[in-house]
């Protein structure tokens, strides 16, 4: 494509950007707005993704995706606003992308930073181990790792902890860093009981920040877990970013206690009810706080969760779902090690993924000229241990079954055993060898034995792929 080209195509994005902005508020307008927007996303896939089956099940996403789009204009025009301008910085850096892995380097859509891993609650098994002291990242630090990841292409900056909005009471960290990348957006996971009206005020002014609320199932559930009112907090939270056209959500993590009420109708439809326009689904990693292996999902539960998620998006249900561990086939397998995200400690350690508790290098060493590394994207790019999780990646086949760390920590241990790391402050003595890892090991051993009487997809994906590979 030549520079012309590149530069009409520049014009005509922004054109329709604006446009696009414009007939958010007009209702005659908004059903061109969201064809015109699909047929964008569409072309851009057609164009830049090379993984046929991956095209496949995201035009099967798309396909059902449009009642969350237009739940998402009528009731948060101003996010929807936020979201137009994510979309077209998302179409821009899918250019950018191709470009990379024509190169053979690897494409982070996303990166997870950890403002702080101070939090405000104490719930039992934490995967992050937060408690009330900790580190914090310093905001002119996080300028400086968001401009590197952009840079790398990244598009979606994800926030965690401990609970970020310890740092937006302190010094606006999350709403400052949204009004300095505009274009980009951040989704934040907490537990939502710091969102004052402030808070939720800054929030709907920046409009790119999009809260996910953590949930264990209903009230009795939620409260069990992080303690009595919490639920009903959170209810007020979500009033109060509505208020301010916030769009928000939830994460989920799914233990063998919850499971089949999570993947019940009547927990999605409470969440639609109460707000949430998109949502997250976590299965429960034996990791951080006081871990408890045998809280892990059975085989059967899992299965179960990925048939009622699918469902839901095949029957439109208005909201954005997305499940970490079993949407292999929409995220081309495992995305760890920079395939498709990394991690950053609060203390500055670099993981390939939240879950696994190592650190491979620190970025203020990194920055600070202390490391080999020059920059995050040589640390992605170079360093043997995330250099080790891609090329195991690679020989993962089934993407029903994609994570090297639970579905074959076989993998995951053999790169711990050949290159050199720091285990992560969450990290079980007993991870790689021990009670935690062989209740891992059964696990996925089931999960195996499961998958060799299991279609493919759920009958109702199916049937749909079938129909657009025809049409």
């Amino acid at each position: 494509m030549t520079r012309r080209d590149n530069c009409a195509r520049g014009l005509k994005r922004k054109a329709l950007l604006q446009g696009a902005q414009w007939m958010v508020g007009a209702p005659v307008f908004r059903r061109l707005l969201l064809r015109r927007l699909k047929r964008q996303l569409r072309q851009s896939y057609d164009e830049k993704e090379k993984d046929p089956e991956r095209l496949r099940y995201l035009k099967w996403f798309g396909r059902h995706l449009e009642a969350f789009a237009e739940r998402l204009i009528l009731e948060r025009p101003s996010a929807a606003r936020a979201a137009l301008r994510f979309a077209d910085t998302w179409v821009r850096d899918m250019d950018r992308r191709a470009a990379m892995r024509a190169e053979g380097l690897p494409t982070p859509v996303t990166a997870v930073i950890e403002p702080t891993d101070r939090c405000n609650l104490k719930c039992p098994g934490c995967y992050a181990a937060s408690s009330r002291g900790g580190s914090d990242m310093p905001f002119e630090r996080l300028v400086d790792i968001v401009q590197q990841i952009v840079d790398m292409g990244v598009t979606l900056i994800t926030i965690s902890g401990g609970e970020p909005f310890i740092r937006e009471l302190e010094d606006q960290v999350i709403s400052r860093l949204a009004e300095e990348f505009n274009s980009h957006a951040f989704l934040v996971y907490t537990n939502g009981t710091l969102i004052d009206r402030q808070a939720a005020r800054r929030l709907g002014e920046v409009g790119n920040v999009f809260p996910a609320i953590s949930v264990e199932g209903f009230e009795h559930e939620t409260d069990a877990r992080r303690g009595g009112g919490i639920y009903q907090r959170d209810r007020c939270a979500r009033e109060r970013l509505a208020e301010h056209e916030v769009m928000h959500g939830f994460s989920a993590t799914v233990t063998r206690e919850n499971a089949e009420l999570i993947a019940g109708d009547e927990f999605i439809e409470k969440r639609i009810e109460e707000g949430d326009l998109f949502g997250w689904f976590f299965l429960l990693q034996p990791i951080g706080r006081s871990p408890r292996p045998d809280l892990m999902v059975t085989a059967d539960q899992r299965a179960m969760l990925r048939e009622s998620i699918f469902r839901w998006r095949a029957e439109n249900r208005p909201i954005f779902l997305g499940d970490f561990w079993n949407d292999g086939h929409l995220a081309g397998g495992c995305i760890a090690g920079g395939a498709g995200y990394f991690h950053i400690y609060a203390n500055g350690d670099i993981s390939p993924c939240v879950f696994s508790p190592v650190s491979c290098a620190n970025i203020h060493d990194v920055i600070e000229g202390r490391s080999e590394y020059r920059t995050l994207a040589e640390v992605v790019r170079e360093h043997p241990f995330f250099a080790g999780v891609r090329e195991r990646q690679r020989t993962i086949t089934d993407r029903r079954a994609p994570c090297i760390l639970i579905d074959h920590p076989e993998l995951f241990r053999s790169l711990c055993a050949e290159h050199a790391f720091k285990p992560g402050r969450n990290m079980p003595e007993d991870y790689l060898q021990g009670e935690i890892a062989d209740a891992i090991t059964r696990r996925a051993e089931e999960w195996e034995k499961k998958l060799a009487c299991m279609p493919e997809l759920p009958d109702c994906v199916m049937v749909d792929v079938a129909e657009l590979q025809t049409a």
